[in-house]
Order: structure tokens, then C-alpha cells, then sequence
């Protein structure tokens, strides 16, 4: 149940911030190891054994940065949420409205293919 429990937190992890043509998001230069709650989730995701199964999407949504934990797990349902950068969800968004999605994250031992 944990697994299942943990894989939910990282799908619910959508994070947004002020887009802008200054490449620093959400007042950072790289989210990945400058923001506190990605770096850390980051590491409870490598010690979970469904990591290989992670991965973070950075994209656009309504003019804003945002980030998204998703899953390639083929045995696991998971549920995508939008949250800002303090980690509070909008209740609105959507990943299918999330545009110019790209990866900035996987783990090392990752199995997830993208085109």
C-alpha cells in the first residue's frame, strides 16, 4: 500500500511559477537541485522500488512554468495533479492542458521510452 501511496505523491506533484523569458524557474536557475521539495522528492523516489518508474515534466500551463511527476508504470494507476511552486494543487488544471511538456528528470535505472 505504501508503494501505491508514494507513486500518488509523486503524480500529484505539478508545480507552477511565473514563466517569463528569464530562464530561472520558480526563482531558481535548475528546479531539479534548487528547489527543496523537487530535490527531495527526487530522493524518495530512488529509494522507492517502483523508481525506475519516475520521472519529472516541465511545461506551460495558462503562462505559467509548471511540473508534473509522472509514471511509465504498466501495473500501476496513478492520478496527475497541477500544483504552484509551494506545492498548493490547482484545482482546475489538467496535464493534458499542460503544453510544451519535456522531461528534466529520470532516475538512472529508468525504463520509461519517449519519442
Amino acid at each position: 500500500m505504501k508503494k501505491y501511496t508514494l507513486l500518488f505523491m509523486y503524480s500529484a506533484f505539478l508545480f507552477s511559477c511565473t514563466e517569463n523569458e528569464d530562464p530561472t524557474l520558480c526563482g531558481v536557475d535548475n528546479p531539479v537541485e534548487n528547489l527543496a521539495w523537487i530535490k527531495e522528492t527526487i530522493e524518495e523516489s530512488q529509494s522507492n522500488s517502483l523508481s525506475q518508474y519516475s520521472y519529472l515534466i516541465q511545461g506551460s500551463y495558462k503562462g505559467e512554468t509548471v511540473f508534473s511527476w509522472g509514471s511509465c508504470c504498466p501495473f500501476c494507476n496513478s492520478i496527475v495533479l497541477v500544483a504552484d511552486c509551494q506545492g498548493k494543487v490547482i484545482e482546475d488544471a489538467s496535464i493534458s492542458e499542460v503544453k510544451n511538456q519535456k522531461i528534466i528528470w529520470k532516475p538512472e535505472n529508468s525504463v520509461c521510452t519517449f519519442d
